[in-house]
């Protein structure tokens, strides 16, 4: 990337930008006034026309910095005219240090802010070429100060002139490059937040598509389960029906089962309401049976790192099976993104079924880790598995306590309650 590169277009200010250069303009006019008074006061210049021209140039010079953003390149062309009718008209005060710093900023200004490459070009040519164009015509008509004996290796006219003109390079040519280096660094930050910007837009579409995909899961899960409990009632009518006359004591017990069957059905149906359905049918590998509680225990490994222990913490009750599939749901996405997202050598499954007299049943899954602390995986990154898990939690009415540990490793524990009187 060349250094004068200006392939990019700088935005237009803000409104808080424009506002801060009508404050900086105002002062700028004002300081510049003030030094005017100052300096001539001080060596009793004259300050032209009746007393006040000068006032008005080094005014109108400063108050030019209020548009140094919106329109750079007029700005400078002013400023500069400003410039050079002072050393005409009135030439010690040209030596005042607010005109300089005023020519300055808006040379500055023009490289960091304008839009217009070609027309930057070209103006800055116009005025660098005017600039050392009038200087040297200053020299050429004898307006120097007195100058003494040569005392040097150069005589005195020409040390003064290679002087001025030095110092004028490195003026000029130093705010044009600050001004450059402004323009490079909005450039950088600018791709960089539209980097960010570029990431968060597809994060965000992955995580939507994560989401839904994880929510046809666990409809397509639950409604396996649901089936389960239909069939068997189907079952149960079909026997029902045979035995009602001949052993109706048998017809009974039939229906009753297919009350308590009924009734799990529906209260597990009306989980699945809310979530959105998919048309891409699952492959016939995927409409396995689908695991449960009994199953978390299969989770456990010890000839992998990290090695996952599995604990079972009090005394076992039924559960209907969609609350034991989301369960075992959790445990596997947890260690999944435990292998994925830290350095951990070990990991514990805890499951606990809880039932204190007088509370509401539940059963707990929490998965430790003993990585070194981390941020969610959302945050890395990495996966979207946790926002599945806190779907399926919220789906149960349970609740999901999901962070980094303050001691260190991360933490996935989800509560979710059960009538122990529908398991």
């Amino acid at each position: 990337m060349s250094i004068l590169d200006r392939s990019w277009t700088r935005p237009r200010p803000t409104r808080a930008q424009l506002a801060t250069d009508v404050v900086l303009g105002v002062v700028a006019a004002l300081v510049s006034v003030a030094s005017v008074q100052v300096y001539a006061s001080a060596s009793g210049v004259s300050t032209g026309w009746k007393g006040v021209e000068a006032y008005l140039w080094f005014g109108l010079g400063g108050l030019a910095l209020c548009w140094r953003r919106q329109y750079p390149l007029t700005v400078l062309v002013v400023v500069s005219a400003v410039f050079i009718v002072v050393g005409e008209r009135l030439l010690e005060l040209g030596a005042v240090f607010t005109i300089q710093m005023v020519l300055f900023a808006a040379l500055y200004a023009a490289w960091a802010w304008s839009r217009r490459p070609r027309s930057l070009m070209v103006v800055t040519l116009v005025v660098l070429v005017g600039m050392f164009g009038w200087l040297l015509w200053s020299f050429g008509r004898d307006l120097m100060p007195p100058l003494g004996e040569q005392t040097g290796l150069l005589p005195p006219k020409v040390a003064l002139i290679v002087y001025s003109v030095a110092l004028n390079v490195m003026y000029f040519f130093g705010a044009i490059a600050w001004g450059q280096a402004a323009y490079l660094s909005a450039r950088r930050s600018a791709l960089v937040e539209d980097q960010r910007e570029r990431e968060r837009a597809v994060q965000d579409v992955e995580q939507r598509q994560a989401v839904q995909a994880e929510r046809v899961r666990i409809a397509r899960d639950l409604h396996d389960v649901v089936a389960h409990h239909v069939s068997g009632i189907g079952v149960q009518a079909a026997g029902a029906s045979r035995l009602l006359e001949a052993r109706p004591e048998r017809a009974r017990e039939a229906l009753g089962a297919i009350e308590t069957s009924s009734r799990q059905a529906v209260a597990q149906m009306h989980q699945i309401v809310g979530l959105l359905r998919s048309d891409d049918d699952a492959a016939p590998s995927d409409r396995g049976p689908q695991p449960g509680l009994d199953d978390v225990r299969q989770l456990a490994v010890t000839t992998d790192r990290p090695s996952v222990e599995v604990h079972c913490v009090g005394e076992t009750f039924p559960v209907p099976d969609t609350v034991g599939l989301s369960l075992y749901r959790v445990a596997q996405e947890a260690l999944s993104n435990v292998r994925r997202h830290s350095a951990a050598t070990s990991a514990r499954v805890t499951l606990r079924h809880l039932s204190e007299p007088g509370e509401r049943a539940a059963v707990e899954v929490e998965v430790l880790d003993d990585g070194p602390t981390r941020s969610t995986p959302r945050e890395d990154g990495g996966g979207f598995g946790l926002d599945g898990i806190r779907e399926r939690v919220a789906m149960h009415g349970g609740l999901a306590d999901i962070g980094p540990r303050p001691a260190g490793g991360f933490r996935v524990r989800v509560r979710i309650p059960v009538d122990r009187e529908d398991a």
